[in-house]
C-alpha cells in the first residue's frame, strides 16, 4: 500500500511538474495562465484524494528545490505473470551524488536489483530489463525526458536509494 501511494504522489508530481512548465501557443503569442497556483493545484488534488495537505507542502518543498546533484538509474522492463504481461515498465532509482559517481550509481543500481527480487517473489514470474540507463539528474526530469519519447511508457516506482541504502 506503501508502494501504491508512493507511485500516485510521483504521478502527481509529474502532472503538476509538467502543468507548470507547460505553454500553450495560441498563434504568434504565447498564452501562459496568471492565476495559475501550483500550490493551490496541488493541495487541492491531495485534498480531493484523501491525503493531508502536510504531505502536498512536502511535495511542493521537493518540486520547488529540486536537487541537481543527483543521479538516476533507469531499467525499462518487460514483466510477466500468470494472469498479464507488461511492457515499457520503468523502475528509476535516485541518489544524491556525494562526488563518487561510480560508487552512487552502484548504490543506486543495487536498490533496482533488490526492486526486481521482491517483484519476482512476490508478482511476476519473468523479468526482462530491456534498457539500462544511467545519468546525472534526478528522475522526475528523466521519467519526463523518457516519456515524452516513448508514449506507452509506464512507471513502477522511482525508488530513494539514499534512504534505503541507509536503512541497512
Amino acid at each position: 500500500m506503501k508502494k501504491f501511494l508512493r507511485t500516485r504522489f510521483y504521478a502527481l508530481s509529474i502532472i503538476f511538474f509538467l502543468l507548470s512548465t507547460l505553454t500553450v501557443k495560441a498563434g504568434d503569442d504565447v498564452v501562459r495562465p496568471h492565476q495559475f497556483d501550483l500550490a493551490k493545484l496541488v493541495k487541492a488534488s491531495v485534498n480531493f484524494l484523501g491525503g493531508n495537505a502536510g504531505k502536498a507542502k512536502v511535495l511542493l518543498e521537493k518540486l520547488k528545490n529540486r536537487q541537481t546533484d543527483r543521479i538516476c538509474v533507469c531499467e525499462i522492463m518487460e514483466l510477466q505473470n500468470a494472469n498479464a504481461q507488461y511492457s515499457n515498465v520503468a523502475v528509476l532509482a535516485e541518489k544524491t551524488n556525494n562526488g563518487d559517481m561510480g560508487n552512487e550509481y552502484k548504490l543506486a543500481e543495487r536498490q533496482i536489483t533488490q526492486e526486481k527480487k521482491q517483484m519476482k517473489a512476490q508478482f511476476f514470474d519473468e523479468i526482462k530489463v530491456n534498457t539500462r540507463i544511467a545519468v546525472a539528474t534526478d528522475c522526475l526530469s528523466l521519467y519526463v525526458k523518457l516519456k515524452q519519447e516513448s508514449d506507452g511508457l509506464k512507471l513502477y516506482d522511482i525508488l530513494d536509494a539514499d534512504i534505503r541504502s541507509e536503512v541497512k
